[in-house]
Formats: structure tokens, C-alpha cells, sequence
């Protein structure tokens, strides 16, 4: 038994949802940047103004501080899933950038440069850069095709094959007909029954002088 993964192209809403998912998140991290920097900086104005002068630049150290660590922090996340050939998005949604090649994932430079250079190149020309997803059959967009990747389902359909023997047919050896040799019957020479020759008669030819034998004459018969 043998073991075969098969990869399940990820479809179009999928990647459109963890695309929207990407965009989301650094929005959401700059405006809580925003918002923690807005109430701080306040606390420091009103610490300024009241006299307060070491608080405020506490405030607006505090400020700065959680904007760098929010920002590290967003950074070494997406690179940590780009080392599993994923970004954020398609880690929720539960997806993969694989070669086309041998099926595996794409290593993180690949990745890093699928991200930040191949897809804002591609987006800068009205976008078709991700339309053209919606065009592809494999669900491909441009930079899928210029770095020859597929984006599939992360978790692979498992399917398991048995390896069954052939069967042997048997051998049928050709029938081979006896030789059967002609009988050959052996010839039987005819006897030739011999009439027994009388000693009388014998005596009589032998014993009769050739003179006294009578010839007849021939007749010819002459046609006119």
C-alpha cells in the first residue's frame, strides 16, 4: 500500500478572502498605531501644559515604543509564515504557495519576493496583476506565473493505493500428436501350386525318337 498526495487548487474566493485578510491587517495595526499615539500624545499635552514636563516625554516615548514593537512584531509574524510558504491570509484560510514543479512549498525568499516585488508590480497596472486570477483556469494570477507557483490547500488529500499483482496465467504447453508409424505388413509371395508331372508321361517324351513327331504344313491365306 502507497500513500499518494494529491493538491487541491485553492479557488477564487479563497484567495480573494485571504488577499482582503493581507490588506487588513497592517490597516488595522496603523490605526491602532494611531489611536494609542492620538491618546498618549494627548496625555502628554495635558502634561506639558500643567507643568507636567517629564511626563509628557514619558508619554511620548510610550507612544513611539508600542508603534515600534507593533510594527516588529506585524514584521516577524508574516516572516514566520512566509518560511512556511504562507501569509497571514492564507494561513487563516488555510492555504499554500507551492511550485509547479515538484509540488513543494516555496522557500521564503521566494516568498519574499512573491510579496514585495512580483504582486505590487503586477497591481500597479489596474490591478490585472489579481484580476487575471479570475481569468486563469488553475486560479493563477501573474505573479503565480511569473514565478511558476500554485496556490493550493495547505492540508493535501491523502489517498492510498494498492498495488495489486497481476495474475499469472498458466503456461498451456502445445499438444504434440504421436508419431505413429505405418505398419507394414510384409508381402506374402503368391504360391504357385505345381501339378505333380506323372513319371509315365515323362518317360514317353523323353523316350518318343523326334522322327516320328508328324508337323502339319502351313497354310497361307493370300488376299487378292
Amino acid at each position: 500500500m502507497a500513500e499518494k498526495r494529491v493538491l487541491k487548487l485553492s479557488s477564487r474566493g479563497r484567495r480573494f478572502g485571504a488577499a482582503l485578510i493581507d490588506m487588513a491587517i497592517p490597516v488595522i495595526i496603523a490605526i491602532i498605531m494611531c489611536i494609542v499615539a492620538g491618546i498618549l500624545g494627548a496625555s502628554s499635552y495635558y502634561s506639558y501644559n500643567y507643568g507636567y514636563g517629564y511626563g509628557a516625554a514619558v508619554g511620548g516615548g510610550i507612544a513611539v515604543l508600542v508603534c515600534v514593537v507593533a510594527l516588529i512584531a506585524y514584521i516577524v509574524v508574516e516572516i514566520v509564515y512566509y518560511a512556511k510558504s504562507q501569509s497571514i491570509g492564507k494561513a487563516i484560510l488555510g492555504m499554500q504557495v507551492v511550485s509547479s514543479k515538484n509540488g513543494k512549498p516555496v522557500r521564503i525568499w521566494w516568498m519574499l519576493l512573491r510579496e514585495f516585488i512580483v504582486k505590487p508590480a503586477g497591481g500597479s497596472a489596474f490591478y490585472l496583476g489579481y484580476i487575471w486570477i479570475l481569468i486563469d483556469k488553475k486560479n493563477r494570477g501573474w505573479a503565480d506565473k511569473i514565478l511558476d507557483t500554485y496556490v493550493v490547500d495547505s492540508k493535501p488529500v491523502t489517498q492510498t493505493t494498492v498495488k495489486v499483482k497481476a495474475p499469472v496465467e498458466p503456461v498451456v504447453e502445445p499438444m504434440v500428436e504421436p508419431v505413429v508409424e505405418p505398419v507394414v505388413e510384409p508381402v506374402a509371395e503368391p504360391v504357385v501350386e505345381m501339378e505333380p508331372v506323372q513319371e509315365e508321361k515323362l518317360v514317353e517324351l523323353v523316350e518318343t525318337p523326334a522322327a516320328e513327331m508328324t508337323v502339319e504344313p502351313v497354310t497361307e491365306v493370300v488376299s487378292e
